[in-house]
């Protein structure tokens, strides 16, 4: 592969890809200081670029992450709390701004747009998505059909009760959505010559996004039993938020699931990024064979984290860093090689720094601010705090970070969290320690005037956060009421007239929940 491209090369409308993994932890590049993973085209783009040590999504769940991640905006300022909230059609992105300033323009893979062919500014949509509604929406289930593989009903690891087991994939490697995303991105670069016009490609892989299902033989290549342990204590069983224990609920998952069961987890969530990581390095081949890399701008990323079992929870939804802090790798022209910058930076800023370069004079109307200065190495700090936010109102969780530490609160259970940054572990709260009420006190005050400033009054009354009524839930994982429990079935064969039925005498009298039908929000 190339050496790094310095500052001194000009960025006069370079092409850009855009390179998303799907609830990937930024600790899980190995460059990133992780000894156990391999991901050598991620380290590969890290000696070519800059990588960002502090890199953080303002939402930790898909649908407000990406949106915000467009549009350069913060949650609160485009509406988008969760995956019940999709952002709007219409609403101002990067790629309109590309595609106004001439590119052209494609998304592949996971977009999780709702209508799922919502262009949001791409010409070419080709289409992997996690849960797909109909065969003629998802362009993976296409190809996967016409191989042959119509038995396979969930195509990309078994849900509901099964969505938090390891799983070795149901398909070969070559038909894996991992290898279909890269294949298709691969062949769009050598479509693409250096003499055509810039080009947008915006490519999103839907794993290492649960179920982990690895395919052979990649499912081998990571021993549970060489698995670092789950950072958690004890003490912190008695304060999880209402969104962690909601999710242990819907995904099926105790908190204290057993050791040996955690440690296959993070094997084959591994597994999953190091197959995607090998079609990167296919991809990167594919920029260095048809001569873009020299006017291609890399950017990859992840939309949120996975919590992995760290401190007693599964999913994202939370504001440790395992569930919100993202790997942010740039590489290309005008990018400091062989770099990490220890910056204050969001996803909306990804945002913000494409409209910079495509001279779109909506980058002054972003939450988002442009990393252009950071990325040459002209500048080293960037914002001064991060805010964050989850669901709004009775169901907020809420987030504010600067380099000292990170201010957490969660309206359901009306309480504060505090980390100090010296403590990257993350399992020592200090919100109630008097020694640090006033870094509790100014990241609050932050946090509640930039809600004030925007209008943005439903988690606010005039003495700060409003309280409301503590919604009620179920607290035992092991009873056998259905309510609440996640259950994601193969919709795409129920409405085009798949479905296999059991043979007679077999069928469920009183089936828990009609296929295709999902309790506990939609996505994941």
């Amino acid at each position: 592969m190339n050496e790094g491209l310095g500052p001194e090369t000009r960025m006069d409308s370079p092409n850009v890809l855009v390179l998303m993994l799907d609830q990937m932890r930024w600790d899980a590049v190995a460059a990133h200081g992780n000894p156990t993973i391999r991901t050598p085209s991620m380290d590969e783009l890290c000696r070519r670029g800059m990588t960002f040590s502090n890199a953080y999504t303002p939402a930790p769940v898909c649908v407000p992450s990406r949106a915000a991640f467009l549009t350069g905006r913060l949650p609160h300022n485009i509406e988008v709390y969760s995956n019940e909230t999709p952002l709007v059609e219409g609403a101002h992105t990067f790629a309109r701004a590309a595609r106004a300033a001439g590119y052209r323009t494609c998304a592949i893979g996971k977009m999780h747009f709702e209508p799922v062919r919502a262009d949001h500014g791409f010409d070419e949509m080709h289409l992997s998505e996690e849960i797909p509604q109909a065969v003629s929406e998802d362009d993976f289930l296409q190809d996967l059909l016409a191989a042959g593989y119509s038995h396979v009903e969930e195509p990309h690891g078994v849900r509901h009760e099964l969505y938090y087991t390891p799983q070795p994939s149901q398909l070969p490697e070559e038909h894996h959505t991992t290898a279909w995303t890269g294949q298709r991105t691969v062949e769009f670069l050598r479509a693409t010559s250096p003499t055509d016009r810039p080009f947008l490609c915006f490519t999103s892989f839907i794993k290492p996004h649960p179920p982990f299902d690895p395919p052979s033989p990649w499912h081998r290549l990571y021993d549970p039993l060489a698995m670092a342990d789950p950072v958690r204590e004890e003490h912190e069983l008695a304060s999880l938020t209402r969104y962690q224990r909601l999710q242990h609920r819907i995904k099926w998952v105790p908190p204290d699931a057993d050791l040996l069961r955690v440690r296959t987890m993070k094997a084959y969530y591994y597994a999953c990024i190091s197959f995607v990581d090998a079609w990167i390095g296919r991809i990167i081949a594919a920029l260095d064979e048809t001569s873009l890399t020299k006017n291609t701008l890399v950017i990859l990323t992840s939309d949120h984290g996975e919590y992995l079992g760290d401190h007693w929870a599964f999913g994202k939804r939370g504001f440790h860093d395992g569930s919100c802090k993202v790997p942010l790798i740039v590489a290309g022209p005008g990018v400091s090689a062989h770099s990490v910058s220890p910056a204050l930076v969001m996803l909306p800023d990804v945002a913000a720094t494409l409209s910079d370069l495509f001279n779109d004079p909506a980058v002054e109307g972003m939450d988002g601010a442009s990393l252009l200065e950071v990325l040459s190495g002209t500048r080293t700090r960037h914002h001064s705090w991060l805010p964050g936010q989850l669901g709004t109102g009775p169901d907020g969780l809420y987030m504010a970070k600067d380099e000292q530490g990170k201010y957490i609160y969660s309206a359901p259970d009306r309480r504060d969290w505090y980390f100090e940054t010296i403590d990257p572990r993350e399992v020592n709260d200090l919100s109630e320690s008097a020694e640090h009420q006033p870094q509790v006190e100014v990241l609050r005050q932050r946090l509640q005037a930039l809600f004030r400033r925007d209008g943005h009054l439903a988690p606010l009354d005039e003495g700060g956060w409003r309280t409301f009524i503590t919604p009620s839930e179920l607290t035992d994982l092991f009873d056998r009421d259905p309510a609440g429990r996640g259950r994601q079935y193969a919709e795409w064969v129920r409405r085009d007239g798949r479905m296999t039925e059991l043979a007679s005498g077999y069928v469920p009298t009183e089936p828990p929940v009609s296929p295709g039908a999902y309790q506990g929000g939609a996505g994941a």
